[in-house]
C-alpha cells in the first residue's frame, strides 16, 4: 500500500473510532482523559463494551505507564480492566506491551468499510437494491415497529443473529435515538410477515451496520445479504458517506466484500488475565433491554 493509501486508510480507521466515541457517549458512558488514553466508564453499567481503556485520538504511539494510569483509573472504578483499540491505527508492538501488563486478547473483529466515495481513486461500488423476491419487501423504519422487533428477538430464541457490532444495541421502547436519526432499523417482510431486521446507528456521516436477524425458519444467504443491501442503502440515503461492519464469522464477510466492503484491520479487545469470575455481564442498561454484541 502506497504511502496516500496508507494516510487515507488512516483516515478512515479514524472516523470509525469517532463514531464509536459518539455512539457510546450517546449510551451514557463518561470519557475520562488520564494522559495520552481515554478512560470510558458507564455510570450504572459493567456492560464490557461500555468500560474500557482506549488510546486517545490522533496519538501514533502509548507507551506501557500511560496504559497503566487508564488501568488504575478503572481499577478505582471498580471495572474489569479492559482496552479496546483499533489495530490498524498502531504499530503491532502495541499488543506486546499490553500482554507485558498482564492482559490478554478477548477478542478480535475484521473491520470492514463500504466507502460512497471509492478508496485510493478506486470508484466504490454502487449498492442498489435489486428486485425482490415476489412477497418481500423492505423498509427502514425509525419507529415502534423496529423496537417490537428487536424485542422478539431478545425475548425468543427463534432469530438468528449475526453481530456485526462493537456497541451494545438497545431492544427497548426509547425512542429517541431513532426518532432523532442516529438509528435506523430496516425491516424484511416476506408474505406479510416480518422475518428479518437490521440495525444501524447512525453519528454524523457515518453508519455502523449493528446486527441482522432472520427467523431461523426462514434463515437463507440471500436473505441475509438482501438485508446487508437495504442497510447500506438506507445509510446512504440518510447522507453517510461510509458504512462500517465488523464482520464475525467467514460468511458475514463474504457478503460485505461482494457488496463492496473493503477490509481495514480489526478492532481488538483486550482483558485482564485474572478476570473475576462473578463479573457482571448484565443485560439492562437503565432499566432497558439491551444486545451487548461485544
Amino acid at each position: 500500500m502506497d504511502s496516500a493509501a496508507v494516510k487515507e486508510s488512516r483516515q478512515v480507521l479514524r472516523k470509525v473510532q469517532d463514531h464509536l466515541y459518539l455512539a457510546h457517549e450517546n449510551l451514557g458512558v463518561q470519557r475520562n482523559t488520564v494522559g495520552l488514553v481515554d478512560v470510558m466508564l458507564h455510570p450504572s453499567s459493567a456492560l464490557p463494551s461500555l468500560n474500557y481503556v482506549t488510546p486517545r485520538r490522533n496519538t501514533a504511539w502509548v507507551s506501557g505507564s500511560m496504559i497503566e494510569q487508564g488501568l488504575t483509573h478503572m481499577r478505582e472504578a471498580n471495572r474489569i480492566l479492559r482496552v479496546r483499540y483499533i489495530e490498524g491505527l498502531y504499530p503491532p508492538p502495541f499488543a506486546k506491551t499490553l500482554r507485558e501488563l498482564g492482559l490478554q486478547t478477548e477478542w478480535e473483529l475484521p473491520l470492514m468499510v463500504y466507502l460512497k466515495d471509492g478508496f485510493n481513486r478506486r470508484p466504490s461500488v454502487p449498492v442498489t437494491l435489486e428486485t425482490l423476491p415476489d412477497g418481500v419487501t423492505v423498509e427502514a423504519v425509525s419507529d415502534r415497529r423496529g423496537v417490537q422487533v428487536w424485542l422478539a428477538v431478545w425475548r425468543q430464541a427463534v432469530y438468528d443473529v449475526a453481530s456485526l457490532g462493537v456497541e451494545p444495541l438497545y431492544a427497548g421502547p426509547d425512542l429517541s435515538a431513532l426518532k432523532s436519526g442516529k438509528q435506523i432499523d430496516v425491516l424484511l417482510t416476506q408474505a406479510d410477515k416480518t422475518v428479518g431486521i437490521a440495525r444501524l446507528s447512525i453519528q454524523d456521516d457515518v453508519g455502523h451496520l449493528l446486527a441482522i436477524a432472520l427467523l431461523k425458519e426462514v434463515h437463507a444467504p440471500e436473505l441475509a445479504r438482501l438485508l446487508q443491501v437495504a442497510a447500506v442503502d438506507a445509510a446512504l440515503k440518510q447522507g453517510c458517506t461510509m458504512v462500517y461492519a465488523s464482520g464475525e464469522k467467514d460468511t458475514d464477510r463474504q457478503i460485505a466484500r461482494s457488496l463492496g466492503f473493503l477490509d481495514f484491520g480489526s478492532i481488538v479487545g483486550y482483558v485482564a488475565s485474572q478476570v473475576e469470575s462473578d463479573e457482571v455481564r448484565d443485560d439492562h442498561i437503565l432499566g432497558q433491554p439491551v444486545f451487548a454484541l461485544r
